[in-house]
């Protein structure tokens, strides 16, 4: 694992400004502009296609699996300037969880958030319901027809 995540903190840095000189044709502006059920919706399109990726066998399998954790980790990181969160915040959540057990700190969220159930935003309840009632779709022929010339290209336009 790198020791140095400047491309992540750069990314960062470039999403932020997008935010606050948006571009009409950015993709990162069009996101932001959409608010949390756009960017919700790619998160959660992004994070089933890790999924699929994570599936698949071999070198390429794995180059397949690390284009599309980047691809969640972009939308993510959107969606984190969205909420005025960055990295150092999540860092600190997770230096926070250090030393504590998973199965410990998982149960210790279930208690936190049936005190607070009801301020959860509408717009995100929303998500969360078209995600549960959406059909997976068939990504396997999808796949087949995009190129990965095609979705470089794609990839490279979202900043």
């Amino acid at each position: 694992m790198p020791k140095d995540s400047a491309p992540l903190v750069k990314l960062e840095r470039t999403i932020r400004a997008r935010a606050k000189k948006p571009n009409p044709k950015s993709y990162t502006s069009q996101l932001l502009k959409g608010g949390v059920p756009k960017i919700g919706a790619k998160i959660t399109e992004e994070a089933a296609e890790v999924v699929e990726a994570a599936g698949e066998a071999g070198d390429e399998g794995r180059e397949h699996f690390i284009r599309e954790v980047g691809d969640l980790m972009y939308h993510l990181l959107v969606m984190m300037s969205l909420r005025d969160c960055d990295l150092f915040d999540v860092e600190a959540e997770l230096a926070r969880r250090f030393g504590v057990s998973g199965l410990e700190e998982k149960a210790s969220r279930k208690k936190r958030s049936a005190t607070s159930a009801g301020n959860v935003d509408k717009p995100v309840a929303k998500i969360a319901a078209k995600v549960e009632k959406k059909p997976a779709k068939n990504k396997v022929a999808k796949a087949a027809v995009t190129s990965p010339v095609k979705k470089k290209a794609r990839r490279k336009s979202r900043l």
